[in-house]
């Protein structure tokens, strides 16, 4: 459902304020003309982000976010494909032609049950229940193809060789988009990947995503009068609790870099029937594929012994499943440059009024939002998992991370929705798309990077061919 809101004049005095003074861009270095172009066309840019967060579409029903993007891309000169990899939401969008190939990801979809007003330092749901974006893939998105606009408008301006390329990647928080663009092939010919995320700092990720895999967890059983005739019902909500507790136990055996959470999807129709069906999902994650991997044998054997121990059939299935991430050196440091060169978001006392009102909701240090930009350091990042892991491992790739919410603030929370149509997270994206899109820039200018960023990804991945953890049948589906 689409929601319309006024927008109010706040908005249009902040985003004024995004681009640097001009007494500090004259003791900086020279703005990229990308920047220039992306100061002129503000407010277009922010006008795209509040409608993709109107939309708040979740994972491969990102229809009408999708399309603007594509539509945006197609005016601006790009070639896009549509309904990429078997999903309706999926695009790759191309400007210019040859090599170096440069990609950008963008992604666009929301999280259930986020719905929240905008600018709000109180969870306030525009309708109760309906999804938000809780994770800023409004901002994402439209910083992403912001970014190539402005790329390879300076790409035609300078005759630059090279071709620029969107990647419109859906269904992120289900983790399934990239990895099956990868599989069909979308990827290919691909040189480097640029990815950014909306955050609570400003730095260039070099560590700390977690591999994960998503599982369902079924049982089967038999169905009676849970009081006229319950011996003769072997109840799956009873399996349920049971490996329930077995994982519960697990727990103090794990590796304490291990994250193991889950949701109860199907428990049962009614109190007087036992339940012949229910349904558990987990997501398991660790720092390697292989630490999840081995959890996940244990899984199996908790869920098995739930079965055996209530005569009921269990059944494991994979949902998805995405590794750590590869983050290469060589472009982090080109971003790295170009994010000192731009500079953190500049903030206004409005913004950081919002931001210390939304910490002190939440309950954590009343800190406002940063005016710093991190420096470059191993094992800089968040204890989160994305499918650019597995892009990551099929080609040369960086992510960078923008402050669009307050610092310490938690994520996939209605707070991140909140400043995700805020000026506070028209800035951060603003910073994110003149960072990538001057990066973009350099990549073209200097193939001897992009030669250097393919033979660190080679002596990284010991020069083995990227393998898809989905086999050739899968589909991509919501779950």
């Amino acid at each position: 459902m689409q929601f319309s809101f006024r927008r109010p004049a706040i908005f249009a005095v902040s985003l004024a304020l995004a681009a640097a003074p001009a007494a500090e861009m004259a003791q900086a270095s020279p703005p990229a003309g990308s920047d220039a172009y992306l100061d002129a066309t503000a407010a277009r840019w922010q006008d795209v982000s509040r409608k993709i967060w109107e939309f708040a579409e979740t994972g491969l029903k990102e229809t009408r976010s999708a399309a603007l993007l594509e539509d945006a891309l197609e005016k601006e000169g790009f070639a896009v494909t549509r309904g990429v990899a078997g999903m309706p939401t999926a695009f790759v969008a191309s400007a210019g032609s040859g090599a170096p190939i440069v990609a950008i990801l963008a992604e666009y979809d929301a999280l259930p049950g986020l719905s929240q007003k905008p600018g709000e330092a109180k969870k306030t749901p525009v309708v109760a229940g309906s999804p938000g974006h809780g994770c800023g893939h409004n901002l994402l998105g439209t910083a992403a193809v912001a970014a190539a606009v402005a790329a390879n408008r300076e790409r035609i301006a300078a005759k630059l060789p090279g071709t620029i390329r969107v990647y419109g990647t859906p269904a992120e928080e289900l983790i399934l988009g990239k990895t099956f663009m990868l599989r069909d092939g979308a990827f290919a010919g691909t040189d480097v990947v640029l990815a950014w995320h909306p955050e609570a700092e400003n730095y260039v990720y070099s560590g700390g995503r977690l591999a994960i895999t998503a599982l369902d967890i079924e049982f089967f059983g038999k169905t009676a009068h849970a009081a006229a005739n319950p011996w003769l019902g072997r109840s799956s909500l009873d399996a349920v609790e049971v490996f329930e507790h077995a994982m519960s136990l697990m727990r103090e055996h794990v590796l304490p870099t291990a994250r193991l959470h889950r949701a109860i999807r199907d428990g049962g129709l009614a109190p007087n029937i036992i339940p012949d069906y229910a349904r558990v999902q987990w997501f398991v994650r660790d720092t390697s594929g292989e630490r999840v991997n081995e959890m996940i044998g244990r899984l199996r054997k908790a869920a098995e012994g739930a079965g055996l121990a209530t005569e009921t059939t269990a059944k494991v299935t994979v949902l998805a499943s995405t590794r750590e991430p590869i983050y290469n050196e060589t472009i982090s440091r080109v971003v790295q440059k170009e994010l000192e060169r731009v500079g953190a978001p500049k903030w206004d006392a409005q913004d950081q009024a919002l931001a210390r009102a939304i910490q002190k909701e939440v309950g954590i240090p009343e800190t406002g939002l940063s005016a710093e930009v991190l420096p470059y350091a191993k094992g800089r990042g968040v204890s989160a998992s994305s499918d650019t892991g597995e892009v990551s491992a099929a080609y040369p790739l960086i992510e960078l991370g923008v402050q669009t919410a307050p610092s310490g603030a938690p994520w996939h929370h209605w707070d991140v929705a909140s400043c995700a149509a805020s000026p506070v997270g028209v800035k951060g994206m603003l910073v994110a798309a003149k960072v990538l899109g001057a990066s973009a820039v350099d990549l073209l200018k200097d193939p001897a990077a992009v030669a250097s960023a393919k033979a660190e990804f080679t002596k990284a991945t010991g020069g083995k061919p990227y393998v898809c953890p989905f086999p050739p049948d899968a589909v991509p589906k919501p779950y």
